[in-house]
């Protein structure tokens, strides 16, 4: 499509207002609620930080699981917006306007969990900015805390030149809009054009807008976590915890850094975690659904960063 792509910043900032109609957070956040549910009880966890949070409601998920829940993003309409989606929500999060590749500056504690979710890491420009996010959020991480990151399956998009995202349908009264997302191939990026349909006042109106993303294959993302030292590193498909598929359409990494969580407790007999412990490996797991929708938390969380004055 001949359109100019527009910064990532820009881009984000402009998709604010319709972000959330766009995404089918319900469906979404019932799926993501069961995995980390799992991770949470697993693990013990006790804080999270969502690396670009987007509009928050990945963040306010994590606080309804009982998590001391932060959130950070590099645009500031969508702070704004997760901001006002937690008042909306009764949940008291945080949520701080910075940059990923100085996130160990902003924090005077570390977390027990970290996400990165949503394909953020196509915003990553190089193998080079991946490495140092990578660095960043291995700062901020406890010993022995986990990092979940998710991105669509570049490995089998690419290999296929597969174009079209499955497009998205929201209604507001009289009004509906039709979300539709397709990849345009470059030498050295891909551009992701987004075409909204408006339908109102018995009329459509168009818009499209487009930015440059970075895909990245499995192993360009494995590579840095490995050298990094994380102990260990599992690979999945979705968020049931099946193994992971070349030809799938997601790609769902867990990496455990090295050490133990405080308030971890393992067996008497040896320093290692139970079997049942660790990251599962079935197909099919029997995990019970998270009932992370329907609460109302009321109490006072403690703040864990601090961000410079005038960026709140």
């Amino acid at each position: 499509m001949d359109q100019k792509p527009l910064s990532s910043l820009e881009y984000y900032d402009l998709q604010s207002d319709s972000y959330d109609q766009m995404i089918s957070w319900p469906s979404r956040i019932a799926t993501e609620g069961v995995f980390f549910k799992k991770l949470v009880n697993d693990y013990k966890l006790k804080s999270s930080l969502d690396v670009g949070c987007s509009t928050g409601f990945q963040v306010i998920m994590f606080r309804r699981l009982g998590l001391d829940a932060v959130g950070i993003d590099s645009s500031p309409r969508m702070i704004e917006k997760a901001r006002a989606n937690s008042v909306t929500c009764g949940v008291t999060v945080e949520f701080i306007l910075g940059d990923f590749l100085a996130m160990s500056k902003r924090f005077s504690e570390g977390f027990d969990i970290i996400t990165f979710l949503g394909d953020t890491s196509s915003v990553l420009k190089s193998n080079i900015e991946i490495k140092k996010t990578f660095q960043e959020i291995y700062k901020c991480l406890n010993p022995g805390g986990l990092f979940v990151l998710q991105t669509r399956n570049y490995d089998h998009i690419l290999k296929n030149h597969l174009r079209f995202i499955p497009p998205t349908f929201s209604r507001n009264g009289s009004e509906e809009t039709l979300f539709f997302r397709l990849l345009d191939y470059g030498p050295k990026s891909v551009n992701l054009n987004l075409v909204k349909y408006h339908w109102r006042e018995n009329r459509w109106e168009t818009t499209v807008q487009t930015t440059a993303i970075y895909p990245h294959f499995k192993k360009e993302l494995e590579k840095p976590l490995k050298s990094l030292g994380f102990s260990k590193i599992s690979f999945y498909r979705n968020f049931n915890f099946e193994d992971y598929d070349p030809n799938g359409q997601d790609l769902i990494i867990v990496a455990e850094k090295k050490g133990v969580l405080k308030g971890r407790t393992f067996s008497a007999r040896s320093e290692k975690p139970k079997k049942e412990t660790a990251l599962p490996k079935t197909t099919n797991p029997k995990v019970s659904k998270a009932k992370v929708s329907l609460q109302k938390v009321t109490r006072t969380v403690r703040k864990r960063g601090r961000p410079p004055k005038g960026s709140r």
